[in-house]
């Protein structure tokens, strides 16, 4: 067993394979709860050892009961077997398809927007110290169906729901201009207890920073010489055969 000690700890919500993860990871949070629907996807987690504990695996419909009550116990789980007495962090990136410009495709996707209203709740129901939910540039404006049945924009239920007992601050950012090696604008919204006095939520965006360049994002790969040549550590690290080469 992993001995926490003084790490921080963080509950994941549609944590996909666990990318994210890997950035709390980096500065040596301790991994609560990571929730998933797709089961491969979270197996993806389970060989990486996101988690400390196994019951931090929660896999299923986040909409469902009894997925949310194994969020939960997963959670009380992490707090009795580390003494712990506070959920430092809670990130949430609901899914973007009814949201994202990119989905030429949508019908009726109230459902899938509605997703973050799932997360408010347990956002509620564990009052985390920090949360952070991110998502696409329109995502506030985005209508979904509240816990009071009526429909609203997403920032309407975000301040309804969480105000009492957060300030929160919401920006519409680039991250390549934050160190990122592409373009990706996203929506973070930060919220902070209030019992936290100390700190405020606009405090906790990001630094600006510079973009590497591709020479400083790849000349440490290793030379592939022969096209078709597939690097043995890193199976997309690869010269690919081009059509209408010789011999492909």
């Amino acid at each position: 067993m992993v001995m926490v000690g003084k790490k921080l700890g963080y509950v994941s919500l549609f944590s996909s394979a666990g990318v994210g993860c890997y950035g709390f990871n980096l500065e040596s949070f301790d991994c609560i709860v990571t929730s998933e629907l797709i089961q491969r996807r979270l197996e993806v987690q389970k060989h990486n050892n996101v988690c400390s504990l196994q019951s931090g695996y929660v896999g299923g419909d986040i909409t469902k009961p009894d997925v949310q009550q194994r969020i939960l116990d997963g959670i009380k789980n992490w707090q009795k077997t580390y003494d712990k007495t506070d959920v430092d962090v809670l990130i949430a990136t609901p899914p973007c398809q009814g949201i994202s410009v990119a989905n030429h495709k949508k019908n009726n996707e109230l459902g899938r927007n509605s997703l973050v209203v799932e997360s408010l709740k347990l956002i509620t129901q564990v009052s985390p110290k920090y949360f952070v939910i991110e998502n696409v540039r329109g995502f506030l404006g985005t209508e979904c169906t509240d816990v009071d049945g009526v429909n609203k924009p997403i920032r309407r239920a975000v301040f309804e729901n969480l105000a009492g007992g957060y300030n929160i601050a919401h920006k519409v950012i680039n991250f390549k201009d934050y160190g990122n090696n592409s373009s990706r604008t996203r929506t973070l919204v930060i919220g902070v207890r209030k019992d936290l006095e100390e700190v405020a939520p606009f405090e906790l965006f990001p630094a600006e920073k510079k973009a590497p360049t591709l020479r400083q994002i790849i000349e440490h790969l290793p030379r592939l010489k022969s096209m078709g040549e597939i690097q043995p550590l890193d199976i997309y690290h690869s010269f690919r055969p081009q059509r209408g080469s010789i011999g492909f």
